[in-house]
């Protein structure tokens, strides 16, 4: 088919292609209709990624069993290119959302342990040097995952979560990537504006999780704050 593995669309284009469309029956078609639905729903609290899904802006990627960690560092290094001449504002309705073909038997553990184990192939396929000034240490508070000198954020969903419903966007694994810059333009911690709109996002959270709300979400920066720790969160 020519949705591909490893490679990066925008989702208008996806859905104009004829091969995605004459394979209805396939998991990747599948993966976006249910990743349609699921934010399709106005209490889905992310108000950013609702609005990328409904214009078809953000970023598709697919990755097949058996070579998660190669299809994902080729279409993210597509992605990184595609977005690092575009100003944060301008992107901020771009993420890039990655499905995994992953098994459904899966336990929640052994899902997140996954995700880790292909994160870390990841990083090792990346040619390029670690960013100046980003700690290569998670448990420094600026630390950010980086992958072609772009830091970025990483908002893991499991099929396993049940009361964590806001991290559960299907029966396989997703990343939803957004460059770092793109949350210090919208959410600023040091901004009153940023925290009302982190605020309201939490309370989108708490409402859609039926009162549910990890511990972990912070702000990033903040001495107590580790970005790897929101990146997967516990039921």
């Amino acid at each position: 088919m020519s949705t591909g593995y490893g490679t990066c669309y925008r989702l208008d284009a996806l859905e104009l292609a004829a091969d995605h469309v004459r394979n209805a029956r396939h998991w990747t078609y599948k993966a976006v209709e249910h990743f349609r639905s699921v934010l399709a729903n106005p209490e889905f609290p992310c108000l950013f990624g609702r609005k990328a899904v409904n214009g078809a802006t953000c970023h598709i990627l697919f990755a097949r069993a058996g070579q998660l960690a190669d299809d994902i560092a080729m279409g993210l290094a597509d992605y990184v290119r595609t977005v690092t001449p575009i100003p944060p504002k301008q992107r901020i309705g771009s993420p890039l959302v990655v499905f995994l073909e992953t098994a459904a038997d899966y336990t929640l553990a052994e899902q997140q342990a996954l995700a880790w184990k292909v994160l870390r192939g990841v990083h090792a396929r990346d040619p390029h040097p670690w960013p100046q000034g980003i700690p290569t240490d998670p448990d420094d508070n600026a630390w950010s995952f980086c992958f072609a000198g772009m830091p970025l954020f990483i908002n893991m969903n499991f099929p396993g979560h049940q009361q964590m419903k806001s991290r559960n966007l299907g029966p396989h694994i997703t990343f939803v990537i957004n460059p770092r810059a793109n949350f210090d333009e919208v959410a600023n911690v040091n901004t009153e504006s940023g925290h009302r709109i982190r605020e309201r996002i939490r309370e989108r959270v708490h409402h859609y999780n039926d009162g549910v709300m990890p511990d972990t979400l912070g702000f990033f920066g903040d001495a107590d704050n580790y970005e790897w720790k929101q990146y997967q969160l516990q039921e």
